[in-house]
């Protein structure tokens, strides 16, 4: 696709489909596009800060660095029970149902303080021990797996440091946090409990 056709697909694009590229879809973008996006944002009067969130989807980041993003979202309250009191870290709560032939599994991010995550995994637990086991062959084999998986991650939901998990997300989430990091309910977005 040569430049001009890309400056028009860009043209023909919602806003918000311009800030979800902006803030999650900008990796890998080739640096050409980078003004044709910086000129629909100000055409559009959208929020300046959204180039920054381009410009760190795609950029290589230090341990340390990540660890600095990733106290952003520590340093929120709880997203499930609003406490403010701990630091909020990372968890993957993994569970597995299985109807007869059918096995389904899933592996949840969630960040939340740490008595909320181990609510989320223990659920999952209780989830998978209950309704993993039926399905055959797989939900024979999973579900021992998924279960072994939340005693694991339950170990790291208490580290003082950010966990593993938290800062997974955190790089997942790199370009909206950056655009969004003077904006703590822009934060609080980001790390939203979403229901599936």
């Amino acid at each position: 696709m040569d430049l001009k056709d890309i400056e028009q697909n860009y043209a023909r694009m919602s806003d918000d489909d311009i800030i979800k590229i902006a803030t999650t879809d900008a990796n890998g973008l080739r640096p050409e596009v980078f003004g044709i996006i910086a000129n629909e944002i100000q055409k559009r009067n959208l929020n300046p800060d959204l180039m920054q969130g381009i410009v760190a989807q795609n950029k290589e980041y230090t341990y340390e660095e990540i660890e600095n993003y990733a106290n952003l979202l520590r340093n929120l309250p709880c997203p499930i029970c609003g406490n403010t009191n701990r630091k909020l870290n990372g968890t993957i709560s993994y569970t597995v149902r299985s109807f007869i032939i059918i096995t389904t599994s899933r592996a949840e991010p969630t960040i939340a303080c740490p008595d909320c995550l181990n609510k989320k995994n223990n659920n999952a637990i209780l989830s998978t021990a209950l309704l993993g086991w039926w399905g055959f062959p797989w939900g024979f084999f999973r579900t021992p797996v998924y279960i072994y998986r939340n005693f694991k991650a339950k170990k790291e939901n208490k580290l003082e440091a950010a966990n593993g998990a938290l800062l997974s997300y955190t790089l997942s989430k790199i370009g909206a946090i950056e655009t969004y990091k003077d904006n703590p309910e822009k934060l609080k977005q980001i790390i939203e409990i979403k229901n599936y």
